[in-house]
């Protein structure tokens, strides 16, 4: 008889000794930092604009504010990041003279955190908790040797992505890639746009 609890004594023990190493790792799993495979955000797939100029400048206005609100540093790229490298990617010299100068105005994402159901009903709802706002906003002048601006476009872009309270990191970095990526894919072509029709003479 004892020798029967004390072997249903040591069962006991070695599952709660396995119970408390799928906890562990569970809460391990929890704290991991999740993976960052997203892919690169590029541009190079798009065919470049060359410009009759000599040379390209690139200019930055905006503060990189990263006090609250501001969210955009947190993300996979950045705004600021993800419109300079549309200008890098996409603009070409293909002159002699004159200066394409490109000036980031804005480049930000701020985060407001929505009101949820906090009853008892709540807990059993899933509700958006925060949305991101996005904006892009950017200039290209066309100056001559003197430095005389002949022409210029600016294009701005927004974007608004609402997120819900049970999203885990991960998948929240993968909505923001995603937000940026749509926020720029807007840009790009109200960017063209604007310079196929008032830079037509200065695109070769």
């Amino acid at each position: 008889m004892f020798g029967t609890w004390h072997h249903k004594l040591m069962y006991i023990s070695k599952l709660n000794s396995v119970i408390l190493i799928a906890l562990f790792m569970l809460l391990g799993a929890c704290t991991t930092v999740p993976n960052n495979s997203l892919p690169e955000l590029t541009f190079k797939h798009l065919e470049p604009i060359s410009l009759r100029v000599a040379k390209i400048q690139m200019t930055s206005q905006t503060d990189n504010n990263t006090e609250p609100p501001n969210v955009g540093h947190r993300f996979p790229i950045s705004p600021h990041e993800a419109v300079k490298k549309w200008a890098l990617d996409r603009l070409q010299i293909a002159g002699n003279s004159g200066t394409a100068r490109f000036s980031i105005l804005k480049a930000n994402v701020t985060e407001t955190r929505l009101k949820t159901d906090k009853s008892f009903k709540g807990l059993f709802k899933q509700e958006a908790s925060e949305r991101y706002d996005a904006i892009v906003e950017a200039r290209l002048e066309i100056l001559d040797n003197n430095g005389i601006v002949i022409a210029a476009v600016t294009s701005r872009a927004t974007w608004t992505q609402t997120v819900r309270e049970d999203t885990s990191l991960t998948d929240r970095r993968r909505i923001w890639f995603g937000l940026i990526e749509k926020l720029m894919g807007t840009f790009n072509d109200k960017m063209e746009e604007e310079m196929r029709r008032y830079l037509s003479k200065l695109i070769v």
